[in-house]
């Protein structure tokens, strides 16, 4: 049985389905064309698609693809979170698990659709049939619109190789990539088990979709070229299943045979979902007109404590927003601007930054290592209402579940390969560092009076009620600045 919504969709979306160029052949290939979710679930493969799902799932080992354990467990052994190929590896996993998916149902065509979060984003309510194999019972959140960020698609990141300088590969991670993880929760906070929830697939198709657009888009935008040493070598996925060479990943329509419906970027960003109806209607409009500008920055929450430049202070997050002030003295605000002044041009941008804000002893409560939360780390945020500036000229970066599961990861991995996560998994997850540099952040603001730095830890959450209690604790906040 389906929605009223999901009914008055499907007619206007069974009307079309003939015009979309779901498959196009030729004589040597075949180009599939991935949709959205929307139209996907009115169409005939849903069913399939659901029922191979499900047979994935009951299959309970791990060592074929056939297995839904399979890929959870590829997945921790071999992408590249917060690492170059982190796009790349994350394309031809799909590419691999689309395949098994054609092996699974028996369908030549089947294809992954994508869950376009930037048109609709509650989580779409096939989903949350609780009898249905795309369910799960621990997701802590049901609506991503506070993890949606236009910054990877703005004029002035047309770098997409991490590392280059305002790169797309590591904008988009950090923002939506990132927080939806943190805002679905359950198993999707979770780095380990992340591909155990069916929203995973969907999301990073989505995510795959977004890079194809970023690129199409043009305006200077580019990549490493086809030749070039980035592209060289092959994508691994396990012993069951064939690596993919880099390069396809470079143009999937050329490599992988597939496009997605709708190859533009996102313009603007969804309103925020109104409170809750008293009408039983599952119908909900989104006009254009409706969507609102990228978002400009919150106020600064009310300051929790202050401190002094270089000094470490303990915190714990919760559900509320808080601040902590790092005092400056004349000194120190001599140094400060000293160091913006020093920390410019192309040399100083590769080395690690002068002025930087240190996170040390990070560790996730019971309760925080649930989701459906995450933090956005801003330096500076105005006090008074009035300054419309967007919420990217002071952000520093997102802390949640989903970040602290991929920098333990990478801790207990470090020198030991996977034997350092079989080790986490006996001896607990170990704390981890966070370091936020703030020197770009810095310039792009100026601020006129330096008496102090304040670091702002603004909520997001993935429910209208979240969850109240301690999520992340903090051994030691401090703000560094070299001599």
């Amino acid at each position: 049985m389906i929605s009223r919504r999901r009914f008055l969709q499907s007619s206007a979306s069974l009307a079309l389905l003939p015009l979309l160029p779901s498959v196009v052949r030729s004589a040597d290939t075949v180009v599939r064309t991935r949709p959205s979710w929307d139209t996907f679930c009115t169409g005939p493969l849903y069913e399939p698609f659901v029922a191979a799902i499900g047979a994935m799932r009951d299959n309970r080992g791990t060592t074929t693809p056939a297995n839904w354990g399979y890929w959870v467990d590829v997945h921790v052994n071999f992408c590249p979170h917060r690492s170059p190929y982190f796009l790349a590896w994350h394309r031809g996993l799909l590419y691999r698990f689309e395949e098994n998916l054609r092996a699974v149902s028996g369908i030549p065509d089947m294809v992954l659709p994508y869950w376009d979060y930037y048109t609709h984003p509650q989580v779409p309510p096939e989903f949350l049939d609780t009898t249905s194999p795309l369910w799960r019972k621990e997701r802590t959140g049901d609506d991503v619109t506070e993890a949606l960020s236009l910054d990877p698609f703005a004029d002035d990141v047309v770098n997409f190789q991490r590392g280059s300088g305002n790169a797309f590969e590591a904008k988009l991670e950090t923002a939506p990539h990132n927080p939806v993880h943190n805002l679905i929760g359950g198993a999707m906070g979770d780095i380990i088990i992340s591909p155990r929830d069916p929203l995973f697939w969907v999301h990073h198709a989505n995510i795959d979709r977004l890079w194809l657009a970023w690129f199409e888009a043009g305006n200077g935008r580019h990549m490493p070229r086809a030749y070039q040493n980035y592209w060289q070598g092959s994508l691994q996925y396990g012993d069951a299943v064939d690596e993919v060479p880099r390069v396809w990943a470079r143009n999937p329509s050329r490599y992988m045979f597939y496009v997605y419906e709708n190859e533009t970027m996102p313009a603007a960003l969804p309103p925020a979902e109104p409170p809750p109806s008293t009408s039983t209607s599952t119908v909900r409009a989104t006009s254009l007109s409706s969507f609102s500008s990228p978002r400009t920055a919150p106020l600064r929450p009310a300051s929790v404590r202050t401190t002094s430049l270089g000094a470490s202070e303990p915190l714990v997050l919760d559900e509320h927003s808080v601040t902590v002030d790092v005092a400056l003295t004349a000194q120190d605000a001599g140094q400060v601007r000293s160091l913006l002044l020093q920390s410019t041009g192309t040399q100083a941008a590769a080395k690690a930054d002068p002025l930087r804000l240190v996170l040390d002893g990070v560790q996730l409560t019971g309760l925080g290592a649930k989701g459906g939360y995450f933090y956005k780390v801003f330096v500076n945020l105005p006090e008074q209402a009035g300054v419309n500036q967007p919420e990217r000229k002071y952000l520093l970066g997102m802390l949640g579940s989903f970040e602290i599961g991929v920098a333990q990861m990478q801790a207990a991995m470090q020198g030991k390969g996977m034997q350092g996560m079989q080790d986490m998994h006996g001896a607990g997850k170990p704390e981890v560092r966070f370091v936020f540099p703030l020197s770009e952040a810095l310039r792009g603001i100026w601020p006129a009076d330096l008496d102090k730095l304040s670091i702002s830890f603004v909520r997001a959450n993935g429910r209208a009620h979240p969850a109240k209690g301690h999520t992340i604790h903090l051994k030691s906040l401090r703000v560094e600045a070299d001599n």
